[in-house]
């Protein structure tokens, strides 16, 4: 079991070049054709009602011409660092939705690399791909990668564990890379002393589950010592000394999670390791 399609997306910025060497390098290792992706939509302009269609027109066309620069950049810079020389990798962009773009290229991907970027109200969904947004729409694990991380060490990896559909995805659509893994640990924190006995009978399943898939794990439970489930699932990711997480996305509902935090949102966000999602 491997992966034979990875998609990348790319907005020619500076975190793309180390995000886009990151995906080329998984790419060569399974052996996979790479897609770099990019899109950025047109704007409808607000203006006054004399302006007219002629003139709305123009500005359209003129938003258009900047839209594909910008593409134009994104694909110089996906074949300057991803090489030309590589036959297994492509290039695919359009004036569209850059959530919807992805999604739809998703379609024949395993899995999708995208950057991570805080879930706000200030981010232009014409002109970047919420992962979140992708997470949902792609219906395929998305690996969040931080800024400046070039390279996806899958040494250690932290399975983090909660008894939903989305984490069963998570472990299953992460295979291929836990394979690979020296060392896998499956955790799960929990609330409350009385949660302890579930938490233990749920994360010895999933070690076996993984042990007939080849996979060497280990099982742990916490207590839920820090302020939240991602802090605490950081402070055992820096202990484990792992640089991948994998976790299941929005167990809860989105705007739930948009709403009062949570952990995907965090994940998304804010968290300084590489996170494999699944929903």
């Amino acid at each position: 079991m491997g992966w034979a399609t990875l998609v990348v997306d790319v907005e020619a910025g500076d975190d793309d070049k180390t995000r886009i060497e990151l995906a080329a390098e998984l790419a060569r290792q399974f052996g996979a054709m790479l897609v770099g992706v990019a899109a950025r939509d047109v704007v409808p302009p607000v203006t006054a009602p004399a302006a007219g269609p002629v003139i709305v027109a123009a500005l359209l066309a003129a938003q258009a011409k900047d839209i594909q620069k910008h593409l134009d950049a994104a694909e110089q810079q996906f074949w300057a660092v991803a090489g030309k020389k590589d036959k297994q990798f492509l290039w695919r962009s359009a004036i569209d939705n850059p959530a919807k773009m992805l999604a739809r290229e998703a379609r024949t991907a395993d899995l999708v690399v995208v950057g991570r970027k805080p879930e706000s109200g200030g981010t232009s969904h014409s002109r970047q791909a919420d992962p979140g947004d992708i997470l949902m729409r792609a219906g395929r694990p998305i690996l969040v990668v931080p800024p400046g991380l070039s390279r996806l060490d899958t040494t250690r990896v932290v399975i983090a564990w909660r008894d939903s559909r989305e984490a069963r995805r998570a472990v299953a659509d992460a295979l291929p890379l836990l394979k690979r893994a020296a060392c896998v640990l499956v955790i799960e924190i929990y609330n409350s002393a009385s949660e302890q006995e579930d938490a233990a009978t749920a994360v010895e399943a999933v070690m076996e589950y993984l042990s007939r898939h080849g996979v060497a794990a280990t099982a742990e439970t916490r207590l839920l010592r820090e302020a939240s489930v991602a802090s605490e699932l950081l402070l055992t990711a820096e202990q484990y000394r792992a640089e991948l997480v994998v976790a299941g996305g929005y167990a809860h509902s989105r705007i739930q999670e948009w709403i009062f935090g949570g952990l995907t949102r965090t994940l998304l966000g804010h968290f300084p390791k590489c996170c494999l999602l699944s929903h």
